[in-house]
């Protein structure tokens, strides 16, 4: 992955780690809270509910350009094979990634329509799941971006290589 690459990886990477520090500390305020004072968080589910959906939205964009998915490679398969497996997912995660936006942006239009808010923090669903919708339309995106760079020649690592490239 070349530098520009990287750098334009590195803000999700951000978010996802800043949204992943909310978790842990609305948790275990919520927890403390719980078990010494006996005064729970009120609004703790919906933000750890509203921290999780960024969260993993803006990650999947990610893992789509970095291949990040789990994967387990249990029979050594050439080059060729899975070059092909790496653009049959690409393909199948943009034809995905695009249903699931196409679907979010309807339910994004229903609650804009109704007026849905949280009940604690009164923040208007809509908006999340227009956020939520682009960021799969992002995710659709990548998921080009990445056959294209298969297509391209990119180089087909194994989990453990890219594991040790990493280091």
């Amino acid at each position: 992955m070349n530098k520009k690459t990287r750098d334009l990886v590195a803000v999700p990477k951000a978010i996802g780690a800043l949204c992943l520090v909310i978790l842990m500390v609305t948790v275990f305020v919520d927890v403390v809270g719980r078990g010494i004072f006996n005064k729970p968080l009120p609004w703790g589910v919906e933000v750890l509910e509203i921290v999780l959906a960024v969260m993993i939205c803006t990650l999947y964009p990610v893992l789509a350009l970095e291949y990040g998915h789990i994967t387990v490679d249990l029979i050594k398969f050439p080059s060729g094979v899975q070059r092909f497996q790496r653009l049959l997912t690409a393909v199948m995660g943009f034809a995905l990634f695009s249903i699931i936006c196409y679907g979010t942006a309807l339910h994004a239009r229903r609650t804009m329509d109704s007026g849905e808010a949280t009940a604690m923090l009164h923040v208007r669903i809509a908006w999340i799941y227009v956020l939520m919708a682009i960021l799969m339309a992002v995710t659709a995106v990548t998921f080009i971006v990445a056959g294209r760079r298969i297509l391209g020649g990119a180089k087909v690592l194994t989990s453990v290589e890219r594991e040790l490239e990493a280091l």
